[in-house]
């Protein structure tokens, strides 16, 4: 089964995404009235948030034909697009780049990291599922590996604490601006 055909799957028989709450803290961190590419984009969720609250114009690029199918019928830009493989853009063509819970489905992210960090002229967000969060950490104690996926077991290929990602964006020169939790209970 290609990436592909297992998107396509794992989007025929996913709902609709939801509200996350890390949309709130995207927002913040993207000027209103920018272009961006939502990279791994899945069904639009993201991007129709950020259209609908700051304006954004938002291309959207996901390996699954039936995820992109749902973008534009939601009436957003959608391409499909392998993004293990160079993106399809020319450098700086948008102020931001965008990855919410998509490197750790690709086993070479640190490829697809410089490939946004090229298109984009400001800065790239990516949000990733800390191992190191206490429940993980809680179901190690207790025998079981963290389950960091929804349909499939197999759907993430890489795993990171918030340590070990700010090390391997530092290995590519990468400089982190800024971090915040976006799960977990908030007080």
């Amino acid at each position: 089964m290609t990436l592909s055909d297992s998107y396509n799957e794992y989007w025929q028989k996913r709902k609709p995404r939801g509200f996350r709450y890390r949309y709130n803290v995207f927002k913040k961190w993207i000027d209103p009235n920018s272009y961006v590419l939502d990279v791994g984009s899945g069904d639009g969720a993201l991007a129709d948030f950020l259209q609908s609250h700051n304006g954004c114009d938002v291309t959207c690029i996901d390996v699954s034909e039936v995820a992109i199918r749902r973008v534009q019928d939601i009436g957003l830009k959608g391409s499909v697009v392998d993004i293990e493989k160079n993106l399809p853009f020319p450098d700086k063509s948008f102020d931001y780049a965008v990855a919410s819970e998509v490197i750790e489905h690709i086993p070479r992210s640190e490829d697809l990291l410089r490939e946004m960090a090229r298109v984009s002229k400001k800065y790239i967000i990516v949000s990733i599922p800390n191992t190191g969060f206490w429940k993980y950490r809680l179901r190690l104690l207790v025998g079981h590996f963290p389950k960091q996926w929804v349909m499939f077991p197999y759907e993430h290929v890489r795993f990171w604490t918030l340590s070990d990602f700010k090390e391997t964006i530092a290995g590519l020169g990468f400089k982190l601006e800024e971090h915040k939790a976006a799960a977990g209970r908030r007080f």
